[in-house]
């Protein structure tokens, strides 16, 4: 069996719960348009700070609360006494952004069965999960079963799926000539 050593990179911000979003632009209007830029502070109606920008990429604006990052859109925002703010607690951010990654990881938890078919990063079926323990699963393919770290698998809309295509996948599989 071949392993190959994969990390899968996590999102780094996850987006609000469609009712947090409700909540975070109920006051927000389009006459109320506050300049949205890196390292900008975030407030909450109360004045209480939220965070502070992280990143912004087109209509998506990724909070940084100090203990969690959320995406939240560009219409969560408006203009406070103090400046830029949502209408949600950093308290709530913190709370939503963390229901929402255990009922991701619960998700994943589910899904990880031996059978389920993995996905390369090209959406392409790239083989079937042959083994799965606390640390590692081993993905059983035409040219031999791959072993990689458990956190290498991610589970998204089509189902589960590791960061590379099939071809990465065999590259990366293939041994090492040993050193002269």
């Amino acid at each position: 069996m071949r392993v190959v050593s994969l990390v899968l990179a996590a999102t780094a911000a996850l987006s609000l719960p469609a009712a947090a979003l409700a909540q975070a632009t109920a006051t927000a209007t389009a006459t109320s348009t506050p300049n949205l830029t890196v390292g900008s502070v975030i407030y909450d109606p109360q004045g209480g700070e939220v965070g502070k920008i992280d990143s912004v990429s087109g209509d998506a604006i990724v909070v940084d609360t100090g203990a969690h990052k959320a995406t939240l859109p560009r219409t969560a925002f408006g203009i406070g006494a103090k400046g830029p703010m949502v209408t949600i607690t950093k308290a709530q951010i913190d709370e939503q952004v963390a229901a929402g990654a255990q009922k991701a990881a619960a998700a994943l938890e589910a899904a990880l069965v031996v059978g389920a078919e993995v996905k390369g990063k090209a959406g392409t079926p790239i083989g079937t999960l042959k083994e799965v323990s606390a640390d590692k699963v081993v993905i059983d393919r035409t040219a031999g079963p791959v072993a990689l770290a458990r956190n290498a698998v991610g589970l998204g809309p089509q189902g589960l799926f590791i960061s590379l295509t099939a071809e990465e996948l065999d590259a990366a599989a293939k041994p090492t000539p040993p050193a002269n």
